[in-house]
């Protein structure tokens, strides 16, 4: 069996797209995977066997110098010019992801609108590698999906949507008209998809509920799994200060959670020094949200560290953070997601602290499981924290239902399993 897996970044480790589909396929040995993403990015993969890229400064080059647009990317690690082409894409897309204008977006899709990555390059990687399955995650853009629709015309692939964020859904919030005429363009594209496609994923039950009812398709629920075969290794001793730790971004003001956390540990701290708070991030930081996150003696801000270190600090923690926004347009946006850093915390089998609005999909997921300490305010963050003080038993409780949780929603061989058999199923049908 072949799958094409589209992406908009290039399948790499070091990205949470690239190392979900990782997660995902590098178990199915008897599967060929090929890989199209729309960046200026090489590779970093064991799973696909060749990769192809269309990106927008090929595109760009192509007005400017009529270069042809569209190259497999397994050959750009030996050529210089690529490598500086990749920077000025990575300075691009950091502005835009720092501004968040929907003007860009709306300039962007002019970009890929003349369609001249519909060229012979495309045509025959597609030709070459014959997929019997597509595999796309769903974009907040329209491109993407033109890229799928000529893809599955050329090859006569049967396609699988996998749904991450809500892009189809009216329940955002913006006083930007322009947001709104992109996003009802985009309900349009992602209907379109939605119906010729064979299998839809969706990452959490939220959204299954959600995109069922708005979508009258069937879905069915996939999120990263690991390994929970052997008995959950509960820490063994707890810390005499309570080593609280937090990995991952905190952006869209999930950076105000923290800080919530931080506000109740200086109060259980006043009287001497009984839990503290480290934050590892590779978000940058404004002077306002070090001045929140940054608390003398209590909490701290340790910067990114390499992903191969993330595993180890989680296990020396005595208890893991995870957070959600409460303001609003940020709890619209997460409101069907879940994050692939629970499956990490639920195998490290530690205990979780989870701060944020109940009816966020992640948030909710630990409720529905009784497998974590939550809260939606500072006090209930003190006393969610006071009740398991000195308490090993407690803690380790905890840890087990955290564990308990992960085998049953997101074992390897189950998850796995289950998309392996679904793409067999595919690959067969005509």
């Amino acid at each position: 069996m072949r799958v094409l897996v589209i992406l908009r970044s290039a399948w790499r480790n070091d990205n949470n797209s690239g190392n979900t589909m990782t997660d995902f396929f590098s178990d199915m040995s008897d599967c060929s995977f090929y890989s199209l993403c729309m960046r200026e990015q090489r590779p970093d993969n064991p799973v696909a066997l060749r990769n192809f890229a269309i990106s927008e400064q090929q595109l760009l080059h192509n007005i400017l110098h009529h270069n042809r647009v569209g190259r497999e990317t397994d050959t750009m690690q030996t050529d210089s010019d690529k490598t500086k082409q990749m920077q000025q894409e990575e300075s691009i897309y950091a502005f835009a992801k720092k501004k968040k204008f929907v003007l860009l977006s709306v300039l962007r899709e002019c970009l890929w609108m003349p369609g001249t990555w519909k060229n012979e390059n495309f045509r025959a990687y597609l030709r070459e590698i014959q997929p019997d399955v597509i595999f796309m995650p769903v974009f907040n853009c329209f491109y993407p999906f033109k890229i799928l629709q000529y893809a599955k015309r050329v090859t006569g692939a049967q396609v699988v949507l996998f749904h991450v964020d809500d892009n189809y859904t009216l329940r955002q919030f913006s006083l930007n008209p322009l947001y709104w005429l992109y996003r009802f363009r985009l309900r349009h594209h992602v209907r379109k998809a939605v119906r010729g496609a064979a299998l839809n994923y969706v990452i959490s039950d939220v959204q299954k509920r959600d995109y069922e009812k708005a979508l009258g398709v069937p879905c069915k629920v996939l999120t990263k799994s690991a390994d929970f075969s052997g008995e959950p290794p509960v820490k063994a001793q707890y810390n005499t200060l309570l080593q609280l730790v937090f990995t991952g971004n905190i952006g869209t003001n999930r950076w105000k959670s923290l800080a919530m956390i931080a506000e109740a540990l200086e109060s259980i701290n006043q009287n001497g020094v009984r839990a503290q708070l480290r934050i590892f991030t590779a978000t940058p930081l404004t002077q306002k949200m070090e001045n929140a996150l940054r608390k003398d003696g209590t909490s701290f801000v340790m910067g990114s560290v390499p992903a191969s270190e993330i595993p180890r600090i989680q296990s020396e923690a005595d208890m893991l953070v995870h957070v959600e926004s409460f303001d609003r347009k940020a709890r619209l946006q997460v409101r069907q997601s879940f994050s692939t850093k629970l499956v990490d915390y639920f195998r490290a089998a530690r205990p979780i602290l989870a701060v944020g609005p109940h009816d966020v999909a992640s948030i909710e997921h630990l409720v529905r499981n009784d497998c974590a300490l939550t809260a939606e305010s500072a006090e209930a963050v003190r006393q969610a924290i006071l009740s398991v003080l000195g308490d090993s038993d407690k803690l380790n409780d905890l840890s087990k239902k955290a564990y308990a949780c992960g085998k049953r929603n997101h074992d390897a061989t189950l998850m796995q399993g289950m998309l392996q058999a679904d793409l067999k199923k595919l690959a067969k049908e005509p």
